[in-house]
């Protein structure tokens, strides 16, 4: 595997530009894997992810939570309901508001997938020792913490 061409297109003092491109970078391979795996799109894979994550939520909720726009949430849920992997009911306390949750059938793909997450992700990682790991995840959470938002 080799770099972008654009990969130094703005120098190595600009990391958000790196950042965005190893993110697309591995947005892309998990987008190939989930599909061809699973027949999920990274989408429907996220909604199921951040669901299980969260437990009993609302679609704001789960946009809140992975910055993913309503109408990708309600795309990506109608097809996962539609495979019989969440399902909707109404609030109790807000009459409005659907609560989602997965099925039986969304936990266990749930499961499955993440074991191949990880797998990817120890991939991606193995080039770095334990500690550079550590330090890494250290100094991306200091720089996000330094945002002001």
């Amino acid at each position: 595997m080799e770099l972008p061409k654009v990969w130094n297109l703005f120098g190595e003092d600009h990391l958000p530009y790196r950042l965005l491109l190893l993110a697309r970078m591995i947005d892309r391979e998990t987008a190939k894997q989930l599909h061809s795996k699973f027949g999920l799109t990274l989408a429907e894979w996220r909604v199921l992810a951040i669901a299980t994550a969260l437990g009993p939520c609302s679609a704001s909720e789960i946009g809140t939570a992975g910055e993913i726009d309503r109408a990708e949430i309600s795309r990506a849920f109608r097809r996962l309901a539609a495979s019989g992997l969440m399902q909707r009911q109404p609030d109790p306390a807000h009459k409005k508001r659907q609560i989602i949750t997965p099925t039986p059938e969304g936990l266990a793909l749930h499961r499955q997938v993440r074991q191949e997450r990880r797998a990817f992700f120890h991939t991606v990682l193995s080039g770095l020792a334990r500690e550079e790991r550590a330090d890494m995840d250290k100094y991306l959470e200091r720089m996000a913490l330094a945002i002001e938002v």
